[in-house]
């Protein structure tokens, strides 16, 4: 499902903070109740950095969220997106990567190689503050 953006959040991302400041207002568009959920987002982005699309892969349950590679890549692909940032949120705040979510993001950077799209980041977000991965060379 599509992200809907606004004109002043469709902007040329700079760094990670950039996305986190688009994902917390997106996160916080559901009320409390669903934000109790794990949601993972996949943000495509031209040579440029410019945001091309966002798109909801997946709504998991309170500390799981399953992830298809094919609905992942099949946007990017769509879109001709070389640069691709995964997002996900962590309900408990807890913003410390499980070795679920080290060994997701190797295995989706893997499969990106051989489609020539690069994950250039995996953030990792809370209502109060986010995880790069690529910050923290987890990627």
């Amino acid at each position: 499902m599509q992200v809907r953006l606004s004109k002043e959040q469709k902007t040329r991302i700079a760094n990670s903070q950039d996305v986190y400041a688009i994902m917390l207002a997106v996160l916080m568009r559901q009320n409390r109740l669903h934000r109790q959920k794990e949601y993972f987002w996949c943000m495509g982005l031209n040579s440029a950095h410019d945001i091309l699309y966002l798109e909801l892969v997946t709504i998991g349950v309170l500390n799981q969220s399953i992830v298809d590679p094919v609905e992942l890549f099949s946007f990017a692909v769509q879109k001709k997106c070389k640069r691709v940032i995964l997002i996900h949120n962590h309900p408990s705040g807890n913003l410390s990567p499980s070795a679920e979510d080290i060994n997701l993001t190797n295995f989706l950077k893997t499969g990106g190689s051989y489609l020539k799209i690069e994950i250039i980041d995996h953030l990792i977000i809370s209502e109060t503050g986010y995880l790069s991965m690529a910050e923290h060379k987890l990627l």
